[in-house]
């Protein structure tokens, strides 16, 4: 169904424009310096992102004891979804804690 993202593909080439976006840049890169994603689908920082929705305490240790600002903070999965497939840099992929309620 629509409801669930293909998994036979990275999440940088679910939009079929951006994924476009991404070869057209590799393409004008010098061999020596090609790359497809200029970021990779899981950083300790992208699975802090995904935590905040329930352990908040995890973003202050990544911070240095500071909350990060509010646009890069996790508030909403429909925004979260939107910049993850239409967005140039966010190639975040979900992690299952994410779907932990407990």
């Amino acid at each position: 169904p629509a409801t669930f993202r293909d998994l036979s593909k990275p999440i940088g080439a679910l939009n079929e424009k951006r994924l476009q976006m991404f070869l057209d840049r590799m393409d004008g890169l010098p061999p020596e310096e090609m790359f497809l994603f200029g970021s990779h689908y899981s950083t300790p920082a992208y699975v802090v992102y995904w935590l905040i929705r329930k352990e908040p305490e995890r973003m202050l240790r990544l911070q240095s004891g500071c909350f990060d600002k509010w646009p890069r903070l996790f508030h909403s999965v429909p925004s979260t979804w939107t910049a993850c497939v239409e967005g140039a840099s966010t190639l975040m992929e979900l992690i299952p804690e994410f779907f932990d309620l407990s």
